[in-house]
């Protein structure tokens, strides 16, 4: 929903208002979708159950996307968010989600191997986002420690509770946020300097070698984005640009005006961090160094910040 204003307290109006997909690897598929045109080159494995779920499967199947369902009697949650006008700032409401019971956990892992192991691998396994309650780190790990061949590139997009899936060494590539991995590297090393400027590279190298991880990127919102490549040793900075600093970059279909009539530019970061992995991870299976194929997925994340709603909207251009 998106508001001039939002007050606590007090009855609030939308503007406008959308109803879409949001999960993380919903997300990731959408943005797919959108770099190419078509939504078949991403296959969901999902658990969804309840009245919402079927909901989320009637609008992937709108957009186009393949997808597996794990059922579950609980209802999948929903999430409400609120992008204020008058302020730029995003608010999400969640809701409440029942723990997944052990047997939907066991046949979600179990279909997972099996499509990691089977015939005709994926080229990629990208896991993205936390995990829901019932689904516990041991099981993504045992996903993961079940690829037979290297020929399934590994990417996390995920930071809580994600250390026994790095352990497994079968991670070739990790994006998170700074403050994630920061926290990681301060779980594993208690001596860790936080103190420096240099302290979110640093990091990023330090969980790069200590679980073979082959790159390692970070994103930090508007500021510098890095990415470390652990084989041969080499750092990069990235620069975000101000994504309101020209007027003609704003894709919004129409003006949203504040309570005095003046037009006002809404950035809306939901779904970013998801666009730049999509895009960074595809454009890696189609040759692209990892390098220039993270520059392209913070490019496409900051296009899709233009775009108020529905999330993961980018132009390609």
């Amino acid at each position: 929903m998106l508001f001039d204003s939002l007050a606590l307290g007090n009855v609030n109006r939308a503007l406008k208002q959308t109803s879409s997909l949001g999960g993380k690897g919903q997300n990731f598929a959408f943005a797919t979708k959108q770099l190419y045109g078509y939504g078949t080159r991403v296959t969901l494995l999902q658990i969804l159950g309840g009245s919402t779920g079927s909901q989320i499967e009637t609008l992937e199947t709108a957009e186009g996307l393949e997808f597996i369902t794990v059922s579950t009697s609980q209802a999948t949650r929903t999430c409400t968010t609120c992008l204020d006008a008058a302020t730029g700032q995003m608010t999400e409401l969640v809701g409440l989600s029942e723990p997944i019971d052990p047997a939907t956990a066991t046949q979600y892992v179990q279909t997972a191997i099996m499509i990691l192991n089977s015939t005709a691998p994926p080229k990629a396994l990208a896991i993205c986002g936390s995990l829901p309650s019932g689904l516990d780190p041991t099981h993504i790990a045992e996903i993961v420690s079940s690829r037979l061949t290297e020929k399934t590139l590994v990417f996390v997009d995920s930071a809580k509770h994600i250390i026994p899936t790095l352990q497994t060494g079968n991670v070739n590539i990790f994006k998170v946020n700074s403050d994630e991995i920061l926290d990681i590297v301060k779980t594993i090393d208690q001596n860790f300097d936080t103190d420096t400027e240099d302290k979110v590279v640093r990091a990023a190298s330090v969980v790069g070698n200590m679980f073979k991880i082959d790159v390692v990127a970070v994103t930090d919102g508007p500021a510098k984005a890095f990415l470390v490549e652990r084989q041969n040793g080499k750092q990069w900075a990235f620069s975000i640009p101000d994504l309101l600093a020209d007027r003609k970059y704003y894709l919004a279909d129409s003006p949203v005006e504040d309570k005095n009539g003046f037009e006002k530019l809404v950035l809306n970061p939901l779904g970013a961090g998801d666009t730049c992995s999509a895009v960074m991870l595809n454009s890696i299976l189609d040759g692209m160094s990892a390098t220039d194929a993270f520059a392209l997925g913070l490019s496409a994340a900051s296009a899709s910040c233009l775009v108020p709603m529905p999330n993961c909207v980018f132009d390609r251009a």
